[in-house]
């Protein structure tokens, strides 16, 4: 499917609200697909989709992915308000990013692989 392809169609993004998801939205929304966003809160940087009003157009749902009901729930409004879902991209993340030389890390890794090496000095 080429991004020609896009126009018309429907997606629901999970962490659509910032990050690589936002710009997986911005991008659907070029093409021509309409998004429901499903993320927990949107970003400063998401203000851009407050000019997709029309079609293609941007809806927002606060949705918490580790709740089947709100995931449900989101789902159900892309149905409803675009009649089809064509693409869902689950790029919802369930927890912050942390380096892998922190020592909370490496106490997860000690947990799960006693012999794991130490971490690497650094931030």
């Amino acid at each position: 499917m080429s991004l020609n392809d896009l126009n018309g169609k429907t997606a629901l993004v999970t962490g659509g609200g910032s990050g690589i998801s936002l710009a997986f939205t911005l991008r659907l929304l070029e093409a021509g697909c309409n998004v429901l966003v499903a993320d927990l809160a949107l970003s400063p940087e998401a203000d851009t989709l407050n000019k997709y009003t029309d079609a293609p157009k941007a809806i927002f749902q606060k949705t918490d992915v580790t709740d089947w009901a709100q995931l449900d729930a989101a789902f159900k409004t892309a149905h409803d308000s675009f009649g089809r879902i064509d693409i869902v991209c689950t790029g919802a993340g369930l927890s912050e990013p942390v380096c892998y030389t922190s020592e909370p890390l490496y106490r997860a890794f000690q947990l799960i692989l006693p012999s794991s090496p130490k971490p690497l000095s650094g931030p």
